[in-house]
């Protein structure tokens, strides 16, 4: 304790504690802060800096986290600021936040002028120190601390997350808390899907990724999220590219991939298109080889296949004419190599397809179409259905199939055979 006496007649007493000089002074702005708060405001209303709050600043990834979105990153610009205002308005901030350091402020219009600016620099660590110079119930405050705490920088607490919470803070908060039930995850979606709250795309995604039928499925979603992809982070629009190829035509996947892909990279993945979907030109070597040899057997051809890694493009009765000779363990090792090294490859499923078919595995074989592109509506693959589903059910549709083969090549007795056969089981 420190006593102070005056010379006066009355002696004044101060009782001061010692740690007191080091500890925040609870006051209102002083005359500067209050200048500087006023020149900001002249020079500057109406801008984002007197509206953007903290809440419009954090976002949902695709992996169910929350991570810090600022809207306007080029704010300046947008706002017609010149160079030399922005200079000025710079050194007028800095100048501002020195003043409020070590102070306690409770002034929220003060406080959303210097957290909208923070934001939109996206200078989150001083973003920290600025919370913290205001007192903890001030309301606008604590929406700076609710931000912080959804993007993980400070430890939750009931002082600023017990009321007052928005929607889009209140489904965060429950996500974070416990996850979303049933019921909020519906409310979710509908509430993403129809624009209301765009900035948790990423959680509808994280929640219905898996959910492939009925009215809210992720097809749906992928749609919105494609249209936003340009705001994801580079591992995010990665992730969400090669899920989206897995569900969509090669032609939404073009156009997703040249909105968020360089040019180059646009020209490899339609270069990659082109083998998957068996168009892309032989090699003129290989090309020779294939044309010098086509008067030889198909296992020949097989043969210079092989050395170039390419049996697999074989079409699917010359495979299943070689998995019924000496050399179907030969190609059954190739395959397994096949399978890792072009896995993305419509002719690779097709290959694939064709030894499930060859191992009686009707149904996965009919699973895989899909991943057959095109392909799957070839005559030989059609043919290879028909028959699965023959022997497997519905044979109805099976019989509907081969009829339509029938319908196609009449002069084929052996379709017909065939149509007879079952038709005859049935």
């Amino acid at each position: 304790m420190h006593i102070s006496v005056s010379n006066t007649e009355w002696p004044e007493i101060t009782l001061r504690h010692p740690d007191f000089e080091g500890k925040k002074q609870d006051r209102k702005p002083d005359t500067e802060v209050l200048r500087l708060k006023t020149k900001i405001l002249d020079h500057y209303s109406g801008s984002i800096l007197t509206h953007l709050r903290p809440s419009h600043c954090f976002r949902s990834d695709l992996f169910g986290r929350f991570v810090f979105h600022s809207p306007r990153l080029d704010w300046i610009r947008e706002d017609g600021i010149t160079e030399r205002e922005e200079k000025l308005l710079r050194l007028f901030f800095q100048e501002l936040l020195d003043e409020l350091k070590g102070n306690l402020v409770w002034d929220p219009e003060l406080f959303f002028l210097c957290s909208a600016f923070l934001l939109c620099e996206d200078r989150i660590r001083d973003y920290q120190e600025l919370v913290y110079s205001f007192g903890e119930d001030l309301k606008e405050a604590k929406e700076g601390r609710r931000l912080l705490y959804f993007i993980d920088a400070i430890q939750e607490s009931e002082s600023f997350l017990k009321e007052g919470l928005e929607r889009k803070e209140k489904i965060a908060y429950n996500h974070k808390l416990q996850g979303l039930s049933q019921e909020e995850q519906n409310e979710l979606f509908d509430l993403v899907i129809s624009s209301q709250e765009p900035d948790l795309a990423g959680l509808a995604y994280f929640y219905f990724k898996d959910k492939k039928e009925g009215i809210r499925n992720i097809k749906v979603l992928d749609v919105s999220i494609a249209r936003r992809i340009e705001e994801f982070s580079r591992t995010e629009a990665d992730f969400f590219l090669d899920q989206y190829s897995l569900r969509h035509t090669i032609l939404d996947r073009f156009f997703l991939v040249k909105k968020c892909k360089p040019r180059d990279f646009v020209f490899e993945w339609i270069s990659e298109e082109k083998k998957k979907n068996g168009r892309e030109e032989l090699k003129e070597t290989l090309r020779d080889s294939i044309q010098e040899g086509s008067d030889d057997s198909l296992f020949e051809r097989y043969k210079i296949l092989k050395e170039q890694g390419m049996s697999y493009t074989l079409r699917p009765f010359e495979l299943l004419v070689l998995w019924n000779s000496t050399l179907a363990g030969e190609l059954d090792s190739e395959m397994i190599s096949v399978r890792s090294q072009t896995p993305g490859s419509y002719l690779t499923q097709r290959a694939i397809a064709v030894q499930e078919f060859k191992d009686r595995k009707f149904e996965t074989f009919r699973e895989r179409l899909v991943l057959t592109g095109r392909f799957q509506y070839s005559p030989e693959m059609v043919y290879l259905k028909a028959i699965s589903l023959l022997e497997t059910g519905p044979v109805e549709e099976g019989v509907q199939l081969m009829e339509s083969l029938v319908h196609k090549f009449p002069q084929s007795d052996f379709l017909r055979l065939v149509l007879d056969r079952y038709k005859g089981k049935s």
